[in-house]
This record gives C-alpha cells, structure tokens and sequence, in this order.
C-alpha cells in the first residue's frame, strides 16, 4: 500500500479466531495476523507462491489481487473475495474469514458430553439377496427383478423412492447381482434405502449444529458403537456472530437466505466427504442423519422462512419436528436416507434444547432441577413438580471473546485462567503458548478475581485507588509482552460481561418465580454447552451468574445438545419422547413478565449472592 495513500489505521476482525487487531501502515494482513497471535499457516515468508494463507474477505475494501495471486487462486473468478493474506493488504475496516486448512492449529472444541446409555433401536433391517440376471426368457425390469426377490425371501412388500430408484439398474450390476439391501421397516411394508456390497456396515450421522461451533458423531448402526466425533466452526460465522445479525442478513433478499443455508450445508457435505475418505466408507453406506440446531440455525438450515423469528412475538415458521429426504437436499449419501430433526419449543429454544433435555433426562426426575445450555443464545430448563419451565436469555458472544476488546475464542494463546494474589497476576494460556487474547473462560476468571481483590465494586466500577489500575484510562494490564502489545480489561469489557451474566442469572430468577420457589430450594444444576464446559464455577458464583450455592450442586455435563441427537439416531423411541417433550416444556418470555426489567437490572450486580431479591 502507497505509504501516502493513508496513516489510518483499521480495524481487522480475524474470524472465526474472534481475534480483532488494528492495522499498521502498509501492513498485509498476514503481519496483522502475527501480531494478534494468530497462527497462520505461511510456509513461503510472504512470497505468495504457496496459497497456504487463504482467506476470504467479508466485508470492507483491501488491496486489489496481484499478478501473483491471480495466477495462483484458479477459485479467484470465481469467488473475488478469496485472497492471499501475505498479499493483501487492508484500505477499510475490515472483516476476515480464515479457513481452517489455514490455521497451523484449530480451536479449543467442546464435542462430547455426558451421553446415557441408549439402546440401539432403528427401523433399519439388512437381507443380502442373490438376484438372477434378466435373460431372454425373463425380461422382467431391475426393480421388479428385485422386488419379486425380496418378496420371496422375507413375505413382505419392498417399496422405494425414485432416488433409489434411479442407482438401481448400475448398482446391481456393479455388485455382480449380489447386494445387500438395507431397508426401513415401515410397518406394512419395507422401504428401500441403500443397496450395498455384502459385507459392508451401514452408519448414521449427527450433527449438533451451534451458532459457532458444530459438534458431529459417525455412529455404526448394526452395533450402536460411536465410531468417530469431531468439532469444526459453523462458517455462517463469516456473517455475524449471533443468531440477530444472520436473521437480519437472511431476511434482506432471498439469495443472502440461501447463501447462509448453502454455508451450512456445504460445510456438512465437506464433513462427509473427510469422515468417508478417513474410514473408507462409501457414501451410500451413511443411511440416517440427525440435525439439532436453535431455531434460527434449524430454520436456516431447512431453508424456511425467517422473518417471523426476528419479528415480536418471534414464532418459529413450524415447531414440530421435520424429516425429509437427504439428497433432495444436496447431501449425497444413500439415496433413500433421511434427515431427522427433533421438535423446537419456540422463537428462541430451538431443537437442541429438546434434544438436551432428552439427554439429561429431567423430565423424569421428582426433584428440582435446572438445565443451562449456555451459548450465544442460553437456554434454561427448570423442573419443578413435574412441570418444565424453559426460557431463552440473550447472552450475547461476550464469552466467545466477541465484544471483549482483547478478546478470542478457545485457540492456543488464549487466556484462560487468571489469578490475583498480593498484587501480583499469574495467567495461564491455552497449549501454552505467549497470550495473544483472552477467551470466554478467562473472561469470567478475571472477573471474578477483580472483584475478590476490589479492583472493582458490585456496579462494575473501577477502584481507581488499586495499585494494578491504570487511573488514567481506567482498565486493568493483563500482560504486556516485549513487542510492547498489551492485553487489557476495560471497563466496556466489564459492561459486556455484566450484560451476559445478567441475562442468564435472570432467566434462572423469572423461572424460579414462576415455579414458587427460590434459586437455593434448586436441588441440582446441569450447565452443558462448550462454554459450560470450561468455565469455572466458583468464578461464576463469586460475580453472581449463578446462584450461590454449595458447588455439589452443580455438574458440568458437556456437549448435552449433542448427546441428545446420538439419542435419536441410534433409538427412534426417543424420537417420540422427543416429540412428548416438545409439547411438555412451557415457553415463558421473559420480557412479557411484569418484573424483568427490575429482575434483570439487579442481575447486572457483580455481586455474589443466594438471591437477589436481597439486592432489590
């Protein structure tokens, strides 16, 4: 960049790292990239001949391509904003997706969770037939050739569906007239989903798909064993970070609708293509799938309208639960499987909330329990006496880094512990690696440690008299490495988390007063989510995010969304309890109650607490 051109300097938002660093003059965004402590993948220093830092640019105005690149992106005519990060450099603000072949390491990913032992029950049913090949004295068609064989060999009518239909004729041929059929048992009559070699195993996949992250699990259906489960970043990220900001980009034209649809099942049918070349497994092989997703991500994912979620009083376009055709869909595996998603509950509890409640099973329980799914989005389930209340609470990204100013995701080099202890501050980053931001888990650790220290009062203030407070800018120096960079707490960052945990802390209050009884009288709590997962209780009572009570109250229970769809893809009966549940849970909105806006204001108190009517 022309030196002359501009001193400005920008702002680059770094995604899906969540990572945001100003630009210097005439910097490229690889050296942006190093400076945020991003791990970019730049084998040739800079040269631009090796397409290793792929990017894509989002939104705002960089450098024009170069010859190089040009030569070297054949994708560049066809998808403009793909660039070299060594060879572009930043003339706006600007917003950058970086592809994870990109990143020399992925981030911290929340995949599993506390999974019941479920028996294996499907439809599915397997015969291996023996089909004698047409002949001048039998000229009967391929499927009646078949179907006839079937008949005879298990008295029971075989039906299909033209997509199956359609493989038929090359199939059996390919398999010397030998195949294997796997069916789904459909009462009166079996349905043809996939003809394959005799010893092949058929599989099911699951998909939990999150605002950020999406969790999926390759199960082996003839034995119920988990065969692989992995996470990867939702690539609608690119958009927005929350679910407000894709509806609003969705609800704009129908082409942005389909973009953040085809995002998503473009990244499924990438997943599919990884797990079938790392087990050997033809597509035709996977015979179910399952999508848990909220609303906004279930809505998208199916392509229906979304304009009714973003509106008052924000209803879903369908609450029950959907299954159709996988191919129908763009996603090439049998050509008779289907795609199975559990009921939503309303505009902002969506399928993964049933399927989490279905996991942990507190629909059966006598005693009071509480489910805090917490995510962008936070879902909280409260059963008392048999009866379920749920809610939904705008957390808000503040715990994925974003908003945070030196704020990241869960990547190598985040900060994700904090002590303060005699004036002095001890961190611990992920992999260990020199601290470059501070992730979700951090965030609520130095919280929690600046208020145990009155470095700030219950209000969120800072104590400007504090011997670690910068007085004049009114912030805290987390760490300073020898470049001279800084990581900081500020006080909007304060704000930020104040506004997340108030939201969730007042879900919990508005459930509880619905119930008729208080927050201590909650016999145990479940938080699942990736954040859940790794944030430190004891840090999130002392800021009063949760109810203060013993910690043998609470249990951390993981990825509980996606236990849930494992569930209903390896035992259909879950499916109708999923449905039961669907219809059980009671939906309160929280700005409908009279006494939210007084609730939720003393919510924002960093205050530990056991009630917080005690602070009204």
């Amino acid at each position: 960049m022309n030196k002359n051109h501009t001193i400005s300097q920008f702002t680059i938002d770094f995604e899906p790292v969540g990572k945001r660093v100003l630009s210097h003059p005439g910097e490229m965004l690889s050296d942006c990239a190093l400076r945020a402590g991003i791990d970019l993948i730049t084998s040739c220093n800079g040269l631009g001949v090796c397409t290793s830092c792929r990017i894509e640019v989002m939104e705002g105005t960089v450098s024009p391509p170069t010859t190089n690149e040009r030569e070297r992106l054949s994708k560049l005519k066809h998808n403009a904003n793909l660039r070299l990060a060594c060879q572009t450099s930043p003339m706006s603000d600007v917003r950058i997706f970086i592809p994870a072949g990109s990143l020399t390491q992925g981030q911290q990913l929340q995949v599993d969770g506390h999974y019941h032992p479920t028996e294996l029950s499907t439809p599915f049913l397997t015969k291996s037939i023996e089909i004698l090949p047409p002949s001048l004295q039998d000229l009967r068609g391929d499927w009646e050739r078949l179907q006839d064989t079937y008949l005879s060999l298990m008295s029971i009518p075989l039906q299909t569906s033209l997509p199956v239909l359609k493989e038929i004729s090359e199939r059996i041929r390919s398999l010397n007239w030998t195949v294997k059929l796997v069916v789904r048992d459909a009462g009166m009559h079996h349905e043809l989903v996939s003809l394959l070699p005799v010893d092949s195993i058929y599989y099911g996949v699951a998909f939990d798909i999150g605002s950020t992250k999406i969790a999926a699990f390759l199960v082996n259906l003839e034995s119920g064993e988990m065969i692989d489960q992995t996470g990867f970043m939702n690539p609608q990220i690119a958009v927005g970070e929350d679910i407000i900001n894709r509806l609003s980009h969705a609800t704009q034209t129908p082409d942005k609708a389909r973009k953040l649809q085809d995002m998503l099942i473009d990244r499924i049918i990438q997943y599919l293509h990884e797990i079938c070349r790392k087990f050997k497994l033809e597509p035709a092989q996977i015979v179910d799938m399952v999508v848990v997703g909220n609303t906004a991500i279930h809505h998208l994912f199916c392509g229906l309208p979304v304009k009714s979620l973003g509106e008052a009083p924000y209803v879903p376009a369908i609450q029950h639960s959907l299954s159709f055709s996988a191919l129908q869909h763009g996603i090439h595996i049998a050509p008779g499987a289907q795609i199975y998603l559990p009921p939503n509950i309303a505009g902002y509890v969506g399928a993964d909330h049933t399927a989490a409640v279905l996991a942990t099973r507190i629909q059966e329980s006598e005693k009071a329990l509480c489910l805090i799914d917490i995510g962008t989005n936070t879902e909280i389930s409260l059963i008392h006496q048999g009866k379920i209340l749920a809610c939904s609470c705008a957390s808000g990204p503040a715990f994925e880094g974003a908003h945070i100013q030196d704020g990241m995701r869960a990547a190598p080099g985040a900060i994700d512990q904090v002590k303060i202890e005699n004036g002095q501050i001890e961190l611990s980053t992920i992999g260990q690696k020199p601290a470059s931001g501070i992730c979700g888990s951090g965030i609520l650790s130095v919280m929690a440690e600046m208020r145990r220290n009155n470095i700030i009062d219950h209000r969120g203030v800072f104590n400007l008299e504090h011997p670690l407070v910068d007085p004049t800018h009114k912030l805290l120096i987390l760490n300073r490495n020898e470049n001279g960079q800084e990581i900081k707490i500020t006080r909007k960052d304060v704000n930020e988390v104040q506004l997340a945990k108030g939201a969730i802390r007042s879900g919990i209050e508005i459930l509880c007063q619905k119930a008729g009884i208080q927050p201590d009288q909650i016999d145990h709590f479940l938080i699942a989510g990736a954040f859940g997962n790794y944030l430190d209780l004891g840090s999130a009572i002392e800021i009063g995010m949760f109810p203060d009570v013993p910690l043998e109250r609470y249990t951390q229970i993981g990825n509980a969304a996606g236990a849930g769809a494992r569930m209903v893809l390896v035992n259909h009966a879950q499916r109708n309890l999923a449905e039961r549940i669907g219809k059980e849970i009671h939906y309160v909105e929280l700005t409908a109650e009279a006494n939210f806006n007084d609730t939720y204001v003393s919510a924002l108190y960093m205050e530990k607490n056991g009630n917080l009517n005690q602070l009204l």
